[in-house]
């Protein structure tokens, strides 16, 4: 399971990295996205590609760096608890602790987020 989750994650930082305007679709078309940040709920892909692209169009690019994950699931659907930090890259360079839950879920077009869900835990 750890496999599946770590290519999802690194197709969801390629996506962030790049500004991809077409991030939203790595998720299924009701998935539930819930940031770190006040505000930051959306359902559904056209809802996840604003929140995206508002983060997008931010001075700074945002990735995670998560190297402890835990997971488990089925061959059509999986959970995961993944730590690490946020990645905060503009004109200096930042690292925050973040943690990221979520659930994927297996389809034709292969594996797509169905509840991400961000946290920064208190330090």
């Amino acid at each position: 399971m750890d496999e599946i989750v770590r290519t999802a994650l690194g197709e969801l930082n390629r996506a962030m990295l790049d500004r991809d305007p077409a991030v939203a679709e790595l998720f299924l078309s009701d998935a539930l996205l819930v940031g770190s940040e006040p505000g930051e709920v959306a359902r559904g892909r056209t809802a996840i590609a604003a929140l995206l692209g508002a983060i997008h169009a931010m001075d700074y690019t945002v990735w995670w760096d998560l190297p402890q994950l835990d997971s488990g699931g089925s061959d059509q659907q999986v959970w995961f608890f993944a730590q690490g930090d946020v990645v905060l890259a503009g004109a200096q360079t930042r690292r925050l602790p973040y943690r990221i839950s979520g659930t994927l879920t297996r389809t034709e077009a292969g594996w797509r987020w169905a509840l991400f869900h961000g946290s920064e835990p208190r330090r």
